[in-house]
């Protein structure tokens, strides 16, 4: 046999190896849709006028959009419009606890430097760490005001003259 031809039948070997060595690595799972492996989505996003803007909260979601545990959410994506525009970028909030066995439930994003009585619509999306976006939360409308006056008896922080 030819030197030409061992190292064909030799590099032929190697690939018949490999090839059936390679389907055996990693771990097997059934193939999910992109549209699957993403968040749920927030059905829950509520806003209302605070202090210095205005303050947006919702609740983690627990599971992708085919229902299993969603382990992997890293940030959300915070939008904001005004009446009749469409919907743009205002910030992104990052999840710190993904690997943590006590996991924060509830999210808030405050909003400030809007102009008093304004209009503005508000929509959030969750984001996986590889990229996967949920479709957007449901839509909140808030027209831009001072905050509801603190209850009588409760304090807001802000030293009285009996706390003195």
């Amino acid at each position: 046999m030819s030197r030409a031809v061992a190292h064909h039948c030799c590099a032929g070997v190697v690939l018949l190896v490999l090839s059936g060595a390679l389907p055996a690595c990693g771990r097997k799972t059934d193939v999910r849709p992109p549209e699957l492996v993403a968040p749920a989505v927030i059905r829950d996003l509520e806003a209302e006028n605070a202090a210095r803007g205005v303050a947006l909260s919702w609740r983690r979601p627990s599971t992708s959009a085919d229902g299993n545990a969603l382990l992997d959410l890293d940030s959300f994506v915070i939008e904001r419009a005004l009446p009749g525009e469409p919907f743009a970028f205002v910030s992104r909030v990052t999840v710190g606890d993904r690997d943590r066995l006590r996991q924060q439930k509830r999210f808030t994003y405050l909003d400030e430097g809007l102009r008093l009585g304004e209009s503005y619509r508000y929509r959030v999306l969750a984001v996986t760490v590889d990229g996967y976006v949920s479709h957007p939360s449901n839509v909140v409308d808030i027209v831009r005001g001072d905050p509801p006056p603190t209850p009588v008896g409760v304090s807001d922080g802000t030293p009285s003259i009996d706390d003195r």
